[in-house]
């Protein structure tokens, strides 16, 4: 059940252009949302059961011999994020249904995509084997893009688009470096086996290398500095992908990753907790600072998504520093808050995204500087926003009031440390107050003070269906309740985050303080007095973005380069793709020879040869035409006698094979030659009118030596072969395992199994000999040029 979960919402996708086209009347995602809600209640269902420490593992074989299997595993952590993803995808897709127009001609599309996210979140929280994992984690990539994009037609879509893929792309290629490397060191990929063998042998400086390509993955796609210059730019995606994407689901994959894996290397090392909390407090800064000054409400959110993610990455720093230094409270109390957190954050940011949709959808603008006094038509998206943004502000008594003090009591841990970590809670201590101030900013600056007609700009208002408030509200209800229930779902996700061999699944979940007043509650009550002056002083009069500070700008640095890359890129183009077929050539058979010469003498010449197999006089026979041709071929201009000695060649060569006994070559040499023929006599034909040119001297003993290089070259790759050849009766060895293989037809077996690679190269080389020929005929019939460049 736990494997069709995974890949239910992709055979589910192969429907949706069916429902699309025989249900036009009907919006596509009220089919649709029948998936996430049954994987919703499936996953609900078995809460009691992990709640209780059952864990559901399910395993299928799918490339054992390279240690790719589909090990699926469904514990407390797996299942917190697998609610959050089916849970809000329910809601998101319930939202779609009136925000997204029914007469978009690809709509389809939308929910096609959103499916294949959907399937891929799944696999990345489910599965134990990293290889498994890391082919999920790239589809999240993928479809991300494909969801970025997918009102293609507008640049900032695009450029969006590719921006995130690029740099979580790259990410993922140095994590699966990592991941390599953990196998090396373990033998194994199954993230459980990792843990256990970590857990029961010595550190070794290898782990030190995969921590940081891993890093580089998690970082990536959690939008960690400097890599989260990719999330603002991916706003350009419609309003539900970004409720989805980057609220509750793709950016917290990171954050997932390292609440899995953390326990493999803290406990060899502080540099892991230390990198986090470094990277998760920058994060946080420059995302709560940046967001104060911005005017477009996406914007805001985008860089409040950053912050809140640096929150989570410090509070997991925090965690494995107490790991490293054995104070079993703080590390298991920080899991317990980032656990709770996790929900936090997806709830209150998906129900403002929703609400910013709906502003946008009614005032067609999201500039908070326009936006003004919109409460008189719009009083229930002003309840909902206040309440989700002032539980992301931290106002008691809402759950992220919580959630916020048990971060601060992992941050005050560190004060008994080196100033160091003094300077990190002051810094958390303004990207707080920085936190509120955007939050406040969201609840009241659109809705408060007098409205202007102006920003319409000759549109009309366009309220909204009030059924795509039901999404929302359910979210902001469960922004009121969570509080209550959390345990539920918080607790087993803590307990398999945590080593338990370690901890004795002991569960922290609460602070008993000395009193109602601490320093926690003093701190929360500073920052929102704090924010609030500012607010008023600042932010509410617009004094405040006369400022607009560039704490550390990335972007500009992307974006250089980025540029420099397609010049270098235009100038090796440029240099080495031409249209000319025999400069093409060279350059490809000069790399070739470099290669196999350089290479020979970087391993030390081993060149051993101590007998040479017999040569009959039939194959010297063949040699001595086939040079003759070749002579000949450097000498002739009549194209006809070209043609002729050139077949000539192929055809000596399947002489050749027939000599050596390798009837398959010879036949495959055969009708290559026979076709290449044809193809050349109906060439011939119609390059008649083109003049000769005949080339300088100089020219040909360039190609001369190129040639040589070349031939000298296999010649080397030949007498090594021979030199290091082990006989063996090869054939002995396709007759006993003939049956065991499966067949009955050693023919066929030797052709599809022993040398299956063989064959399939041999079928590229001819389909991709077949296109290139029907390309070629495609532009002569349209009246191309023909040029025998």
């Amino acid at each position: 059940m736990l494997q069709l979960a995974v890949f239910f919402p992709v055979i589910a996708m192969f429907f949706v252009p069916l429902l699309r086209k025989n249900f036009r009347n009907i919006h596509t995602g009220k089919f649709v949302i029948i998936v996430p809600l049954l994987l919703f209640i499936y996953f609900l269902s078995n809460l009691k059961n992990i709640y209780s420490g059952g864990i559901i593992y399910k395993s299928f074989a799918f490339a054992s011999n390279v240690g790719l299997d589909i090990n699926l595993k469904l514990d407390g952590l797996s299942l917190l994020f697998a609610l959050l993803i089916t849970g809000i995808g329910t809601l998101v897709i319930l939202y779609s249904c009136y925000y997204m127009n029914i007469k978009d001609e690809k709509l389809h599309k939308f929910y096609i995509f959103l499916l294949i996210f959907m399937s891929a979140m799944l696999g990345v929280v489910l599965s134990d084997n990293l290889l498994s994992m890391y082919m999920f984690w790239e589809m999240t990539s993928v479809s991300s893009f494909l969801l970025i994009s997918y009102w293609h037609e507008n640049d900032a879509s695009r450029k969006g688009a590719l921006k995130s893929l690029i740099i979580t792309v790259f990410g993922g290629v140095l994590m699966l470096s990592g991941i390599f490397i953990l196998n090396n060191i373990t033998g194994s990929f199954n993230v459980s086996e990792i843990i256990s063998y970590s857990q029961n042998n010595n550190y070794t400086s290898k782990y030190l290398v995969a921590m940081v390509l891993i890093l580089f993955g998690a970082f990536t796609k959690s939008a960690q500095f400097p890599f989260h210059i990719w999330l603002p730019d991916a706003m350009a995606a419609p309003t539900p992908i970004s409720s989805y994407l980057h609220s509750a689901t793709m950016v917290k994959a990171g954050i997932y990753l390292l609440l899995r894996i953390g326990v493999i290397f803290s406990a060899f090392t502080s540099s892991f907790g230390n990198i986090l909390i470094i990277f998760g407090t920058l994060t946080m800064l420059i995302g709560s600072i940046s967001a104060i000054f911005l005017k477009d409400l996406k914007g805001i959110l985008a860089y409040s998504t950053i912050s809140q993610l640096g929150m989570m990455t410090l509070m997991i720093g925090i965690a494995n520093l107490g790991l490293y230094n054995n104070n079993n409270f703080i590390y298991t109390f920080a899991f317990y808050a980032v656990c709770f957190h996790i929900i936090n954050h997806a709830v209150f940011k998906a129900s403002l995204f929703m609400i910013t949709g709906i502003i946008d959808h009614t005032f067609h603008t999201r500039d908070i500087n326009k936006l003004r006094g919109i409460q008189k038509f719009m009083p229930l998206s002003f309840i909902l926003s206040v309440i989700a943004a002032f539980s992301m502000a931290g106002v008691p008594p809402l759950s992220g009031f919580y959630s916020k003090e048990y971060f601060l009591t992992a941050v005050y841990s560190l004060t008994n440390s080196s100033f160091f970590y003094v300077v990190v809670i002051i810094l958390v201590i303004i990207a707080a107050i920085g936190t509120a101030i955007y939050s406040f900013i969201l609840a009241f600056k659109p809705f408060l003070g007098t409205f202007d007609s102006k920003i319409l700009e000759d549109k009309k208002i366009h309220l909204a269906n009030n059924k795509i408030f039901i999404a929302p509200t359910i979210l902001v209800v469960f922004v009121i309740i969570n509080t209550f229930i959390k345990d539920y779902i918080v607790i087993p996700a803590q307990m398999s985050a945590l080593a338990t061999n370690i901890t004795n699944r002991q569960v922290i979940s609460h602070i008993q303080h000395d009193g109602f007043i601490s320093s926690e509650l003093i701190t929360s009550i500073f920052v929102i007095v704090i924010a609030a002056v500012i607010y008023k002083l600042y932010a509410n009069k617009n004094i405040i973005y006369k400022y607009n500070p560039s704490l550390i700008s990335v972007h500009g640095i992307y974006n250089k380069l980025g540029s420099s890359l397609h010049k270098g890129a235009g100038l090796l183009h440029d240099t080495f793709i031409t249209n000319e077929l025999r400069r093409n050539m060279s350059y490809i058979f000069l790399t070739l020879s470099a290669t196999i010469i350089g290479g020979y003498l970087a391993i030390g010449k081993p060149l051993i040869i101590n007998t040479f197999s017999r040569i009959h006089i039939m194959n010297i026979a063949i040699g001595f035409c086939i040079v003759i041709c070749c002579i000949a071929l450097a000498h002739t201009y009549n194209r006809l006698v070209l043609i002729i000695l050139s077949s000539g060649i192929g055809f000596m060569m399947t002489a050749l094979y027939v000599t050596f006994r390798a009837p398959d070559l010879a036949m495959t040499q055969f009708v290559i030659e026979s076709i290449s023929t044809i193809i050349f006599l109906i060439a011939f034909i119609l390059l008649t009118n083109k003049t000769k040119h005949i080339e300088k001297q100089k020219f040909k003993l360039t190609n001369a030596m190129i040639a040589f290089l070349t031939g000298f070259s296999f010649i080397v790759i030949g007498l090594v072969s021979y030199a290091y050849k082990h006989p063996s009766e090869i054939s002995k060895f396709y007759f006993d395992n003939v049956v065991a293989s499966g067949g009955g037809n050693i023919v066929n077996v030797i052709i599809v199994d022993f040398r299956g690679f063989d064959t399939l190269f041999e079928i590229t080389v001819m389909t991709m000999v077949a296109l290139i020929i029907y390309a070629m005929f495609k532009i002569i019939k349209r009246g191309g040029t023909k040029n025998e460049n």
